[in-house]
């Protein structure tokens, strides 16, 4: 064959699968000036609509189990056919914008300001503050309809001199230039945060295995020597349970902040593909004054967060991927997503302690076994899957159904594990379980179902666990 049919071969097969690739979608995050309540969003794609396409604004949260209406704090949707504006977009029923043919480009803000204002649940709100911008992607960015699965391009830019830090990608050291991320696909910019100006801290903790970083605001005193020690102590002891690194990076992104008001609600955390949430009062930092029972509480709640990067960010039941982002998904699988990601935390963070097993036992009682025993009724006697369902939309909203959840599928996979090691003699445990349904779930590309899960873990194992698992999907009260 001649090196010119070679080369045009070589050319032709490029193309070709340059062609199957889905065309990149770009973003551009803006905000221009210091003290200002919003921040300005683009959105840009090479392809002109072929037909009128909504833009979407999400309001369900991944692992939020409810909703928030961040369309609400979005005005000035404009959009551009090229360099030209297009047809103004059209406000629809629910969180859309319909876009005319042959749009391009889409502008539009977001009001911070008045997010965390309306937004009770600071775990749910991207805020300004005096010299500081903390942004949840997925309180910012909309999406065109239809381009989720496309990858994305980010581009970050701050008012002068301010920092730039996105867990997309977190360069080092830290800078005031523009930065710019990619992600492969909505779902991964959506889950990421965006931390801007001088007042946040931004160190990097750990090198390896993969880097680590944590990214602070506080307003009340904290030790962040002491914070970083935990939260790298907690992500080794994590990724030594799990046995891989599923990202390239790591972040702990920390606010300790002042109320807005009785009202607003302070203390919950939240998980994300390569990094976790923590959304605290201001008086609620670790100082010179925290005790070692502080120390411990803050280690378990860095791993617990952490060991979701695994469960069920990489290995899920149905309804967790592909995630709707319009409506909260009715989900069967919470007690596993959060109640044996708890678990793997807790026997992740108990491999360091002096005594494994009193560790062990003493969260299970205080993180599990006393919800049960405390729960109401009427929740007791649900099915597993029916509470699942419940949850789904009130987790924390009535935390009574977020508690009991996780400590059902919790104290199933300390059962679970008791009974692998007793048959295996000390040979498996769940953590081979865990491990193999991670690379079984990257294999596949698909959710387990709930009646796939005993047959998993033999294949894994080697024991049969179909009797535990159907005991527990039951009521545990009368």
């Amino acid at each position: 064959m001649s090196s010119h049919l070679t080369a045009l071969l070589l050319a032709l097969t490029t193309a070709a699968a340059a062609a199957a690739q889905p065309a990149e979608v770009s973003y551009q995050f803006t905000y221009e000036r210091a003290g200002a309540d919003t921040v300005t969003i683009e959105v840009a794609w090479a392809d002109p609509l072929s037909e009128a396409t909504p833009l979407v604004m999400p309001r369900a949260i991944p692992m939020g189990y409810g909703e928030q209406h961040y369309d609400q704090f979005v005005a000035d949707v404009e959009a551009f056919a090229g360099f030209s504006a297009a047809a103004a977009p059209v406000r629809e029923e629910g969180p859309r914008w319909r876009l005319a043919p042959g749009t391009t480009r889409v502008r539009y803000r977001v009001n911070l300001r008045e997010m965390e204002r309306e937004v009770r649940a600071a775990s749910d709100a991207s805020r300004v503050r005096d010299g500081y911008l903390g942004a949840l992607g997925y309180s910012v960015f909309a999406f065109v309809d239809g381009f989720e699965q496309r990858p994305v391009r980010l581009r970050v830019e701050a008012p002068p001199a301010w920092p730039v830090f996105c867990t997309l990608a977190p360069g080092w050291p830290v800078t005031a230039a523009p930065v710019e991320g990619r992600a492969p696909d909505f779902y991964a910019l959506a889950d990421a945060q965006i931390v801007l100006g001088p007042r946040a801290v931004i160190r990097r903790l750990a090198d390896t295995p993969a880097p680590l970083y944590l990214a602070a605001y506080a307003e009340g005193e904290v030790d962040l020597d002491r914070l970083g020690r935990l939260a790298a102590t907690a992500y080794q002891r994590v990724i030594d349970y799990f046995g891989t690194v599923p990202f390239q990076h790591y972040t702990i992104h920390q606010e300790l902040l002042t109320p807005l008001s009785p009202r607003h609600e302070y203390g919950m955390s939240m998980e994300h593909l390569d990094s976790s949430t923590y959304y605290l009062a201001a008086s609620a930092g670790l100082t010179a004054k925290s005790t070692a029972d502080d120390d411990a509480r803050v280690l378990y709640n860095f791993a617990h967060h952490i060991a979701h990067a695994w469960v069920p960010k990489r290995t899920y039941g149905t309804g967790y991927f592909p995630f709707q982002w319009e409506l909260a998904p009715v989900l069967d699988s919470i007690w596993f997503a959060e109640g044996f990601g708890q678990y793997a935390a807790i026997v992740a963070v108990a491999a360091g302690m002096p005594d494994p097993a009193a560790y062990r036992q003493g969260m299970l009682q205080r993180r599990f076994r006393s919800n049960v025993a405390s729960a109401p009724g009427f929740l007791a006697r649900m099915t597993l899957v029916d509470l699942s369902r419940v949850a789904s939309t009130r987790y924390a909203e009535d935390f009574r159904t977020g508690r009991l959840v996780f400590s059902r599928g919790g104290l199933m996979a300390a059962t679970l594990d008791d009974r692998i090691q007793s048959e295996t003699k000390g040979a498996r445990s769940l953590r081979d379980a865990l491990r193999y349904l991670v690379t079984w779930s990257a294999r596949e590309k698909r959710a387990f179902r709930n009646e796939e899960l005993a047959g998993l873990i033999r294949e894994a194992t080697g024991v049969e666990t179909g009797p535990i698992i159907e005991e527990w999907m039951g009521p545990v009260g009368k």
